[in-house]
C-alpha cells in the first residue's frame, strides 16, 4: 500500500452559488478513498483575475492526508467539478467550480497532468493566503522555502465564511454530537418565558451584569429560570480566590439540578473548575479569548468553554477565527469532552458562522433570536398566501377536517 502524504487542493468558484460549490467540493474530497481532510482554510473573497473573468471568486484550500497519487487527485478534482455542473470554458473565465492540486508534501513533478507544485502557486494570493492558513508549514519540495514567506501570502484578502467540517480528521465533529444548541443570554424572566414557548431554546446563560440589570434577587432568579427552561442554566461565581469560588459553586449547584456553575478563565477559576468537575458539578468557563485558554479549561474538566466573539470583533480581531481554532483543537483530542459555547454574539451572522464552524452551543440575546426568524421574503410570501386564502369560500380548516373525519366514520 502506498504511503500517505499531505496534499493541498485549491477551491475556487464565481458562478451560481459559489459557497455551496466550495462546500460540495470539501465534502467530496473528504469522501475520497484512502483520504481524510485534516485541515481547511476559511473562505476568501478575491477579485477577478486573468482579464477574462468578470465576477469575484470565493477561494479556499483543503488539506488532505491521502495515499492517492497526484494524478488520481487531479482526476478526482475534475470529477468533483463535473458533479458541481462545470462545463468547458476559456482559461481564466468565470466558472462554477475549480479544484486544483496545489502541492503534495515532498513531491516535485513535471508531469503535464499533475505538475507539482502548481506552476503559478507562488504568485497567486487567492491560493497562497488560504494555503498558509490551512498548512502553515507548507514549503517548496525542492528549495525548502516556506510559502508563508512569499509576498503574495501577505496580501490582505477578506475572509467571508468557512467550509463545512469534515467527517473525519482535524475539525471533525465528535461522534454522538447533536445539532448546535441554542442558549438564551439573559436574566429577564419575560424574555425567557416567551423564548421557551418557541420550543427551540435548550438553555440559558447569565452573568453578574445581566442579573444586576434586572434588579431581582440573584438566587431566586436562577431558580425561576431553571423552572422555565429544562436545560443548563449558567450561574456565575463572583469570588476572586479558588476556595471561595468552590464554596459558592457547590452552593449554587444545590439551587437546582439545571445549574451549571460559571467561573472566569483565571488561574483561580481553573482551580475551581478542576475541583468542582471532580465532584461531578458542571462548569462553564467564561471569558475565553485565545485558543490555549480553551485547552487549559478542557484539561481542567470544563463542561463548556465560552469564547467571546463580539468582544474580539470590537478590538479588530476575528472572533470567529477563535471559534474555529478551538473546535479544531478539541477535535484533535477525542478524550476532551468540553463543549464550545460561542458567546458575546451580536447579530444573526454570528449565529450562522458559529453553526458553520461547528460550535456545540451558541448563546445570544433575545433580540438576536427574534431576528433569526425574520426575512422580508418570508413575510411577503406569507402575506400573499393568506391573501389568496381569503378567496376560498370555506376557510375553516378545523371545521372542514372534523367534518371530513366524521364522514369516514
Amino acid at each position: 500500500m502506498r504511503a500517505r502524504r499531505r496534499a493541498a487542493l485549491g477551491l475556487g468558484a464565481s458562478l451560481g452559488n459559489p459557497g455551496a460549490a466550495l462546500a460540495l467540493a470539501a465534502r467530496a474530497l473528504d469522501a475520497l478513498p484512502n483520504t481524510r481532510v485534516i485541515a481547511t482554510s476559511r473562505v476568501y473573497w478575491s477579485p477577478p483575475a486573468g482579464g477574462v473573468a468578470r465576477r469575484p471568486f470565493l477561494n479556499a484550500v483543503v488539506v488532505v492526508e491521502t495515499s492517492l497519487s497526484p494524478r488520481e487527485l487531479v482526476r478526482a478534482g475534475r470529477e468533483i467539478e463535473a458533479r458541481a455542473g462545470r462545463r468547458a470554458s476559456r482559461r481564466w473565465a468565470d466558472r462554477v467550480l475549480d479544484v486544483d492540486l496545489l502541492l503534495v508534501d515532498g513531491v516535485a513533478s513535471r508531469d503535464p497532468e499533475a505538475q507539482l507544485p502548481h506552476p503559478r502557486l507562488g504568485d497567486r494570493p487567492f491560493a497562497l493566503v488560504p494555503l498558509v492558513e490551512a498548512w502553515p508549514g507548507a514549503a517548496h519540495p525542492v528549495t525548502g522555502k516556506r510559502y508563508a514567506a512569499l509576498p503574495a501570502a501577505a496580501v490582505a484578502l477578506p475572509a467571508v465564511g468557512t467550509l463545512p467540517r469534515p467527517t473525519g480528521g482535524i475539525g471533525a465533529r465528535r461522534a454522538g454530537e447533536s445539532a448546535m444548541k441554542f442558549f438564551l443570554d439573559t436574566a429577564n424572566l419575560d424574555e425567557i418565558r416567551e423564548a421557551a414557548s418557541w420550543g427551540i431554546i435548550d438553555g440559558v446563560t447569565t452573568n453578574p451584569s445581566l442579573i444586576a440589570k434586572e434588579g431581582r434577587d440573584f438566587v431566586d432568579t436562577i431558580y425561576q429560570i431553571c423552572t422555565i427552561v429544562d436545560g443548563p442554566v449558567s450561574a456565575e461565581t463572583v469570588a476572586v480566590d479558588a476556595p471561595k469560588m468552590i464554596e459558592e459553586g457547590r452552593l449554587l449547584a444545590r439551587v437546582h439540578r439545571n445549574v451549571v456553575v460559571k467561573v472566569p478563565l483565571t488561574i483561580e477559576g481553573i482551580k475551581c473548575c478542576k475541583a468542582l468537575s471532580a465532584e461531578g458539578i458542571r462548569v462553564n468557563v467564561t471569558l475565553c479569548f485565545q485558543p490555549m485558554q480553551a485547552l487549559i479549561a478542557a484539561k481542567a474538566g470544563a463542561t463548556y468553554i465560552s469564547p467571546f466573539l463580539g468582544r474580539l470583533d470590537d478590538v479588530s480581531e476575528d472572533g470567529m477565527d477563535l471559534i474555529q481554532k478551538i473546535v479544531q483543537i478539541y477535535a484533535n483530542y477525542p478524550e476532551l469532552k468540553t463543549q464550545v459555547l460561542s458567546a458575546s454574539i451580536r447579530h444573526p451572522l454570528h449565529m450562522v458562522q458559529a453553526a458553520m464552524a461547528g460550535s456545540d452551543v451558541a448563546t445570544a440575546p433575545f433580540k438576536v433570536y427574534k431576528a433569526l426568524y425574520s426575512h422580508p421574503l418570508t413575510d411577503k410570501g406569507n402575506a400573499a398566501f393568506l391573501k389568496d386564502w381569503e378567496t376560498v369560500p370555506d376557510r375553516d380548516i378545523i371545521g372542514q377536517v372534523n367534518r371530513w373525519l366524521s364522514s369516514r366514520g
